[in-house]
């Protein structure tokens, strides 16, 4: 009898041998440490850039803006914009032979001296580079300094009832960005105008048992000026400001002295890459709807 059970486990154990034998083993490929970083599903990435030109640049200011749709935003929006100095709108399609001129700074006419520029120490007074490429999550904020800090700052803002005014201590311009991405590769990017003002503040936020510190200046939102722009990727946002219009927030926002002459400058929002993911369908992520 023993012998019949060790005979049996021995068969037993031959056959499993050679039934696994019958099948190569199969090793997990692994991943390369160098491989590119996946963007999140709901990212989209923007390339930001300025051109700076001499104040009133006729290719700037005149131009280029027949080929830019400046009808996509509100024309309600577009007229408060107008009595504040600013000028905004969107190039969608064929990038406009005046608008190719001066970002590739090749074949320019002779009219135009305007350089490029994607540093933000050369519009404003922060310190590093601003990179060509910013990444945005679906609905967070992100900003773009666009003057130096002034130290003393005397706003008239235009409204529907006339005009207001009031002094700001070390004031700044700054846009901020956000941007919703939709179910078919579109997406709405929203242009917030803010005047940065005063001393650093902080403050302290929660959520899910967990504090966080924040730092940061007090801000005057603009929100009556707001842009809102539904881009397909390849599509960008202008905004510079009316030559028209000295002393307004717009020429505070996008003008600089360089050298002891004024400039002005043309900032572009180009829609570069969406990561596309079939789980964000029009009817979750809607572009009637701004978080």
């Amino acid at each position: 009898m023993w012998n019949l059970a060790v005979g049996g486990r021995m068969l037993l154990v031959a056959t499993l041998a050679a039934a696994i034998g019958c099948s190569p083993i199969r090793h997990q490929k692994e991943s390369s440490p160098l491989s590119p970083a996946r963007m999140s599903a709901d990212s989209v990435i923007l390339d930001v850039y300025f051109v700076r030109c001499p104040f009133g640049d006729p290719v700037v200011n005149e131009q280029l803006w027949p080929e830019v749709d400046e009808q996509q935003i509100p024309i309600e929006t577009r007229r408060r914009l107008a009595q504040n100095g600013f000028r905004a709108g969107v190039v969608g399609g064929q990038i406009p032979l005046a608008l190719s001129q001066l970002l590739q700074l090749k074949d320019q006419p002779a009219e135009s001296t305007a350089t490029l520029t994607t540093n933000v120490a050369d519009v404003g007074d922060q310190q590093g580079p601003m990179w060509s490429h910013k990444q945005l999550r679906a609905g967070k904020r992100s900003e773009i300094v666009t003057s130096e800090i002034y130290d003393q700052l005397a706003v008239l803002k235009r409204e529907d009832g006339g005009v207001c005014g009031r002094t700001y201590e070390k004031a700044q311009g700054v846009v901020a960005i956000r941007a919703l991405p939709a179910g078919d590769g579109r997406v709405r990017l929203e242009l917030l105008p803010e005047l940065h003002h005063g001393e650093v503040r902080r403050s302290f936020s929660g959520s899910g048992g967990a504090w966080r510190v924040d730092l940061a200046r007090p801000k005057c939102s603009l929100d009556e000026m707001a842009i809102l722009a539904d881009l397909a990727a390849g599509q960008m946002v202008l905004l510079t400001s009316l030559p028209n219009r000295p002393g307004s927030l717009g020429h505070h926002f996008l003008t600089t002295e360089s050298s002891g002459k004024l400039e002005q400058k043309l900032l572009i929002i180009r829609l570069s890459q969406t990561q596309h993911d079939g789980l964000f369908e029009p009817s979750t992520l809607p572009l009637d709807k701004m978080l």
